[in-house]
């Protein structure tokens, strides 16, 4: 049991993929082993995961040990051969080249994510029930202290401004854990200002997959 503070968060953006690397296979195993020849990731390192497993594809993941032609995925468990069908895993591994601060983030607010439901009401019984199905689109709106000359805004503004597909980077301080999301990143350029308040900008990032968190 632990308790985790927020204040030292940093934040990142992502600014450079490198060279889809194919991946021939992903084992059903926990962890799962990726084979994929001259990867070139270490321990550690964070990729963008493509794979014919629909739970998986579109993932940023971390590697947890690393050979030449394979890698062990950190804290992954695919050994349900329903959800991860064998045979089926193959797709590529894309290195992330660089990432760039996001200065002066003030909070962060995470919408989406609850669970739906199918309602079904038999006649046989006096109450309806409730199935779960999907669970809602998920985001995170970040808010910061309005600065256009500063790196991680500009990066951000390129992204959005061409439709971009980015990861960002949460990590906390005194080595907490590490968050990971992918998807889609919009920046709301007009400031927002208000009398005796300190001038902020909002961005939003629509993710494709949940987070990965790392400890």
């Amino acid at each position: 049991m632990a308790y985790e503070v927020s204040t030292g968060t940093r934040f990142a953006i992502s600014t450079g993929f490198g060279v889809a690397v194919p991946v021939t296979a992903i084992t059903n195993a926990a962890p799962p082993v990726i084979s994929a020849a001259a990867h070139g990731l270490v321990a550690k390192d964070p990729f963008l995961l493509k794979s014919g497993w629909e739970d998986l594809n579109d993932s940023i993941l971390r590697v947890g040990s690393a050979t030449t032609g394979a890698i062990t995925l950190e804290d992954e468990d695919t050994t349900d051969v329903i959800q991860f069908p064998p045979g089926s895993s193959a797709g590529t591994v894309q290195p992330i080249t660089g990432w760039t601060e996001l200065q002066q983030v003030s909070e962060i607010s995470p919408t989406g994510g609850e669970q739906q439901y199918a309602e079904f009401n038999p006649l046989s019984q006096k109450y309806g029930i409730k199935i779960p199905t999907i669970r809602s689109a998920m985001s995170w709106e970040l808010t910061f202290g309005w600065d256009p000359s500063l790196p991680g805004y500009k990066a951000a503004v390129n992204a959005s401004r061409a439709n971009r597909l980015v990861a960002i980077r949460m990590a906390l301080p005194n080595g907490g854990s590490v968050s990971y999301a992918y998807g889609y990143i919009s920046v709301q350029e007009t400031p927002v200002v208000g009398s005796n308040a300190v001038t902020t900008g909002k961005l939003t990032l629509s993710m494709l997959r949940p987070i990965k968190t790392y400890k």
